[in-house]
């Protein structure tokens, strides 16, 4: 397969010294896998993984009012975490979808640093000038994704391995929490988050010290892994991914993550629409399925009726290697429940699943 066309992160040259299998990944060239993803998979849940995610894009927002603006964007609420840390929140249009899902790290009053999906780098940013322009709020937003790589190094030996290279700072750092360090006299921060479910942190730091730092990890004993087991990792823990169960035509309360939608916090795009929807309640949930015989459900597979009716669709699906089963994620109409054994219409057979919590392992 040719990669000519596509983006290369910083650490490109290292995934093919490793021996990564490197694939188009939505016009990005990265790793699908190294040796296995089932040994990738149980070694973020047994020890230490390493993942590139420098794909992901990253925002400033700085300036006297970088807060206040910040905090009229996004659905969750600032002052639960206060300045050195930050959450997890939707970035909603104004019927309540989904421009995004991103997180947003409080550095300092005027300064809001904001991680955000790859694929929609350049949405989002056109989302935060558009609506900034509309205000009058007093501050300016970067989109300084090119300048920065992202290197997720996760699982329960995580922050021993972290305590190598950046000593004394694991310990005391919130869930959320971050805090800027050098490497090689290069700037970076460290962030205490994840997308696996496990201990760990996510290192954004400068491209030029992104190489040598991610051949020191692996030297130190962390396994490399790839965007296949990030898949299966995350989906065992039942969180969401762009594209799939979140969109632009599915709304926060529908999709479980009425959580990060804080509807008594003073106002923010979105909040109308969504105490509406409230009101009136939704239609359709996000469910968890697991199927315990092949094949396994895909995304746009489609659960159906008795008589064949579609009545909802499969977002993601994949073997699950510790619970060793087929797993999933879709929408159903409100009333089925967990327990249910609901018919799922794959392109090879109408098979049956076992509706069940999203929070699989």
């Amino acid at each position: 397969m040719s990669l000519e066309h596509c983006k290369k992160t910083a650490l490109f040259d290292n995934h093919v010294k490793h021996g990564g299998r490197v694939v188009d990944f939505a016009g990005w060239a990265l790793p699908v896998q190294y040796e296995s993803m089932i040994k990738e998979h149980k070694a973020v849940r047994e020890d230490a993984g390493l993942f590139d995610c420098s794909h992901m894009g990253q925002f400033f927002i700085n300036g006297k009012d970088a807060y206040a603006f910040t905090q009229h964007m996004i659905s969750n609420n600032l002052d639960k975490v206060g300045v050195g840390r930050g959450l997890y929140s939707g970035l909603l249009y104004e019927n309540g979808t989904f421009v995004d899902d991103i997180i947003v790290y409080v550095i300092a009053q005027e300064e809001v640093f904001i991680v955000v999906n790859a694929a929609n780098i350049e949405k989002d940013y056109a989302w935060f000038t558009e609506q900034l322009a509309k205000t009058d709020f007093d501050c300016t937003i970067d989109n300084r994704s090119d300048e920065y790589s992202l290197l997720a190094l996760q699982g329960p030996k995580a922050p021993e391995v972290l305590e190598k290279f950046f000593p004394n700072i694991y310990a005391d750092m919130p869930t959320f929490g971050q805090a800027a360090v050098e490497y090689n006299g290069v700037s970076g921060i460290v962030c205490r988050s994840g997308y696996t479910g496990e201990a760990g942190v996510e290192i954004i730091i400068k491209n030029e010290a992104a190489p040598a730092l991610y051949d020191d990890l692996l030297a130190s004993g962390v396994t490399a892994c790839g965007l296949g087991s990030r898949d299966s990792l995350r989906l065992e823990k039942g969180f969401s991914l762009y594209g799939h169960e979140i969109t632009d035509q599915t709304n926060a309360l529908e999709a479980g993550l009425g959580w990060v939608c804080d509807l008594t916090k003073e106002s923010f795009i979105g909040k109308d629409a969504l105490v509406a929807i409230k009101a009136a309640g939704t239609t359709r949930k996000l469910v968890g399925f697991k199927a315990s015989t092949r094949p396994i459900p895909r995304d746009g597979d489609v659960f159906v009726d008795d008589e064949g009716n579609e009545i909802g669709f499969v977002c993601s699906g994949s073997m699950s290697p510790l619970l060793n089963c087929g797993i999933g994620l879709g929408y159903m109409p409100k009333e089925f429940k967990i327990g249910d054994t609901v018919k799922i219409q794959t392109k090879r057979k109408l098979m049956e699943v076992e509706l069940c919590k999203r929070t699989f392992v």
